[in-house]
């Protein structure tokens, strides 16, 4: 039965049982007492209908049956004047409790049991006596939280086992829509970590068993057990949220993350800050394994026909997102991996976070954001599931990576950086995959907007980021023709690239920021395999003897101190 069906059976048991929706002793209206609490913000969570006796002990269920509520809505709650109804699944047979004042903790959990308040201890929180009646053991019933004629939620309970509880799938945060589901429930296992009482399984007061594997927090990998790799925060960064889809927002909505580590997403939950209902969780029992390095995709439809083709979707979210908006990923226990706001989102394009800043801090700087231009499907563009373009930094500016807050960029002025050494003949590898040169810094400054050139500085800056490339005093740096170590010669990691040649003879190269010259060197000849460098005071030559092979073939010390430091 759906949700809205048993919405409209439960307002027509209320209009004919006026008790039922919410009075109290005497008949007097409860609800106004209740009337901060929506839908969604109280779950049914777990449900204990038949008591096990344990060995030489009594199996009679007075005292022993008992339900648990969960606090979705963020805050704490006092539940009074709530009505909790209990009947047969189709309505029939209610009856009906009014809650006394009992407050609930954000994020936890609430025992109620058929015991009278003054016998209230152990493992529950709360008595209704015999209010409720006894919780069926056979053909079904159901549990509902009211107030004034408003359901907050319910909950249907079939299948009942003697000593076990049936709980909602502990993988995540309850949800008073996924409750609906009962493929969501499940009994825990008989094992110790679950026996509340001698005989008795269940988890009353605290996260449910995890119905997604064997055992609380476990998945099936490749049909063998193992515990989940739940991501901890700044491990899913988010890089992408495609708010305004040309087709239908509910379903082709979509937002992308980052794994900087290897994980699993059972359990994660999707979430905005700024609504009230509940997360969406994302499980299942195998696992749902991502590697570090991979994007993941969240839509609203799993259907590529349907969702504006995405390449896939790895995890479901029910929310709306909205043109100025938010969007958070919690681990299982609700703690925040990442998050991020926009403030506005253009049609038919996503907001991109610049490659440059996979970082969980750095992304809270909208600077660091840019609408995408690159279509990937129909009108819409954007990169769901890849590598995102680079975002144009806002002129003069970056991001500091210290604590992700835009800045301007701390350009080098003349005498700060010097062309120390250049490779314009290697010999392991050819000269557009090999060519290499060097920079000293002589003072603390940033990269960005980096020219070079030969004969003239490039128009176009051999370094553009969106994050403050700094270097600090007495560093070398490197630039080279290919940033692949395999096949530019094994060099170092490379500051940038560069797309112009450095003739083997008669040449020239020079560096500089804003079209001003700050370096330039020039050559009359080459030796192959052997770098061009300074010593100490600025004289030229050939590496001398004595230097050693930075790859076993081309001599040069790309990246450090020329060493032997003088010329002959």
């Amino acid at each position: 039965m759906t949700k809205p069906l048993r919405d409209t059976l439960v307002a027509a048991l209320i209009a004919v049982a006026p008790v039922a929706a919410g009075c109290g002793p005497g008949g007097d209206d409860t609800s106004a007492a209740c009337a901060n609490i929506l839908p969604g913000d109280v779950v049914v969570s777990e449900i204990f209908a038949d008591y096990a006796a344990p060995p030489g002990g009594s199996g009679a269920d007075d005292g022993k049956e008992w339900f648990e509520l969960y606090n979705a809505s963020g805050g704490a709650l006092d539940l009074e004047g709530l009505t909790i109804i209990h009947s047969r699944p189709d309505g029939s047979s209610e009856k009906t409790h009014v809650m006394a004042p009992v407050t609930i903790d954000a994020g936890g959990y609430l025992v109620l049991g058929n015991v009278l308040p003054d016998f209230v201890t152990g493992y529950l929180d709360y008595g209704y006596g015999a209010d409720l009646g006894d919780l069926f053991n056979s053909d079904g019933g159901r549990i509902a939280v009211t107030c004034g004629g408003a359901v907050i939620d319910e909950a249907l309970y079939d299948v009942v086992d003697a000593g076990l509880a049936t709980g909602f799938d502990g993988g995540g945060a309850p949800d008073y829509t996924a409750n609906d589901d009962l493929a969501n429930w499940c009994t825990p296992p008989e094992e110790a970590a679950y026996e509340y009482v001698p005989a008795n399984f269940g988890t009353p007061g605290t996260a449910n068993y995890d119905c997604a594997g064997t055992s609380n927090g476990m998945c099936d990998d490749g049909g063998t057990p193992r515990a989940t790799v739940p991501p901890t925060a700044g491990q899913l960064v988010i890089t992408e949220v495609h708010p305004n889809p040309s087709g239908d927002d509910n379903l082709q909505e979509w937002f992308e993350a980052y794994a900087t580590a290897d994980v699993d997403l059972n359990g994660i939950q999707l979430d905005r800050a700024g609504d009230t209902r509940s997360p969406d969780v994302v499980n299942a029992d195998a696992c749902l394994h991502v590697a570090a390095g991979t994007y993941v995709v969240f839509g609203k439809n799993p259907d590529p026909l349907m969702n504006g083709t995405l390449p896939r979707v790895d995890g479901i979210f029910k929310f709306s997102m909205v043109d100025s908006g938010d969007v958070q990923i919690l681990d299982p226990m609700g703690g925040v991996i990442d998050a991020v706001t926009w403030t506005n989102a253009s049609n038919d394009k996503s907001r991109q976070l610049d490659p440059d800043v996979l970082d969980a801090t750095a992304n809270d700087t909208e600077g660091a954001w840019c609408d995408a231009t690159v279509a990937w499907a129909g009108a819409d563009k954007g990169s769901p599931g890849a590598v995102n373009e680079q975002c144009p930094p806002p002129s003069g500016m970056c991001i500091d990576p210290d604590d992700g807050q835009t800045r301007a960029v701390v350009h080098p002025t003349a005498g700060q950086l010097t062309i120390d050494e250049w490779m314009p003949n290697p010999a392991l590898v050819g000269d557009t995959a090999g060519e290499w040169f060097e920079l000293h810094a002589s003072a603390d400054f940033d990269l960005n907007d980096l020219q070079a050139g030969a004969t003239a500085l490039g128009a176009t800056p051999i370094v553009t980021s969106a994050m403050c490339l700094q270097v600090t005093a007495g560093s070398y740096i490197v630039f080279g023709r290919n940033p692949d170590p395999g096949a530019n010669g094994m060099l170092p990691a490379v500051a940038g690239t560069f797309g112009f040649g450095l003739t083997n003879s008669n040449a020239q190269l020079r560096v500089g920021v804003g079209d001003v010259e700050l370096s330039a060197v020039s050559w009359a000849s080459s030796v192959s395999g052997v770098s061009i460098m300074l010593d100490s005071d600025g004289t030229q030559c050939n590496a001398p003897a004595g230097v050693a092979s930075y790859n076993g073939t081309d001599v040069g010390t790309p990246g450090a101190i020329n060493t032997p430091p003088e010329c002959p």
